[in-house]
């Protein structure tokens, strides 16, 4: 079990000090980051509900594992993921993003496979004397199923289950929130950018005075915390977790009272009361916005009053990242519901894009190697805790 950190969740983040920066960021550094991380690391690929049929399936490209793989529900309901690789000349045997399907068959010599990954078929197979179908199957990789949502590791030999990796006190910590709600927007794009510094832009809210005024800085901004605020951290093993507060003052704009009239869920939105559960505001703090929870390594889910968002930042190279951002609220169940929820995929776009610039420069100006080290303060616990756990999962950087 991921036992907590010995720390106050008032506040006290992982250590003072300086950041360094030296290694993080170098195409070397990425080469372990994919050694030691993320082929050693549950990763979070999608939900359930996304395949909901027999024979539902969909491609989900892993760069940063070096594979593709094939995310599909079987004829027993059990949903599976499989290399997408043909045990024959190793060509692809699913060519889709996604689709529903009875076979997958390589389009190189036919040979065909179940919703199982067994092989079922090959042409002449006659000219294979010896060969055993059984034991040349597409290759399975771990699967299972939190929240809703997929998790798929590619170590062969996986040491934990996803609920030993979770650790307890986030398996059991959010008691049914996410599954309460579906997917109603989805934004993606390649940034050049790393990963890290992608994640650490949402992970904190000191930057709401300034990148985010014109959209959401009322909402996170007060008169006594104009930069926001972030409380109640806690570290469970590798993963990390931080309460943000809002404005208790803010005023809700037109088209924001508007939506909440109608029962709608906004940033701002009081009157939904989240789901008690243990991770959920822990300190119950009067002003709650949201709970920042970072899934090690690259998976954001951000509980809100009547909502939640998720970010995943997946690495394509040491200096670019496949970012995905996903909406999920209770299905719009009429004419109000829809505007409801083309308000909200509209609003939190707008403010998610105030944030590239930024990170492309930020980016662009680490090459210089000017600088070895960053200054972090107490509103950024959660961006200090990730660098220490990924240079203790790699075993250098810090």
């Amino acid at each position: 079990m991921n036992a907590p950190e010995n720390r106050s969740l008032k506040n006290k983040g992982p250590g003072l000090g300086p950041l360094p920066i030296d290694h993080f960021f170098t195409p070397e550094y990425y080469a372990l980051e994919k050694e030691h991380i993320f082929k050693k690391s549950w990763l979070r690929i999608g939900t359930a509900a996304k395949i909901p049929n027999v024979g539902d399936y969909f491609v989900k490209e892993l760069e940063a594992c070096d594979t593709s793989l094939i995310v599909v529900r079987g004829r027993d309901q059990k949903i599976r993921a499989f290399h997408n690789m043909c045990s024959h000349r190793s060509n692809r045997v699913a060519y889709e993003t996604a689709g529903n399907t009875t076979t997958f068959k390589c389009s190189f010599h036919s040979w065909a496979y179940g919703l199982d990954g067994s092989l079922r078929a090959i042409p002449e197979e006659h000219l294979f004397p010896g060969l055993d179908k059984a034991e040349n199957g597409l290759t399975e990789v771990a699967c299972d199923i939190w929240e809703g949502f997929i998790f798929v590791k590619v170590d062969p030999q996986p040491k934990q289950t996803l609920r030993e990796y979770l650790g307890e006190e986030i398996y059991n910590g959010f008691n049914g929130f996410f599954e309460q709600f579906t997917q109603i927007g989805k934004l993606s794009a390649v940034v050049p950018v790393n990963w890290k510094i992608f994640l650490d832009a949402f992970i904190e809210t000191y930057h709401f005075s300034t990148v985010h005024l014109p959209s959401a800085g009322d909402i996170v901004n007060s008169r006594e915390f104009p930069n926001g605020r972030i409380m109640a951290f806690r570290e469970f093993g590798r993963h990390r977790i931080a309460s943000a507060t809002s404005n208790r003052e803010h005023t809700p704009t037109f088209t924001e009272g508007l939506v909440q009239k109608y029962g709608g869920a906004t940033l701002s939105s009081t009157n939904h009361k989240p789901v008690e559960a243990p991770q959920i505001n822990p300190l119950g703090l009067p002003d709650w916005l949201t709970d920042i929870l970072v899934i090690f390594p690259m998976c954001n889910l951000q509980p809100l009053q009547g909502f939640f968002a998720t970010q995943n930042y997946w690495p394509i190279g040491h200096d670019h990242t496949y970012w995905e951002f996903m909406i999920f609220m209770r299905p719009p169940a009429n004419a109000a519901g829809e505007v409801i929820a083309e308000y909200n995929r509209s609003y939190l776009r707008d403010v998610v894009r105030e944030d590239m610039k930024n990170l492309r420069m930020v980016q662009s100006t680490l090459a210089s190697g000017a600088k070895k080290y960053q200054v972090l303060g107490d509103n950024e616990p959660m961006v200090r805790s990730g660098y220490k756990t990924v240079a203790e999962q790699v075993g250098s950087g810090w």
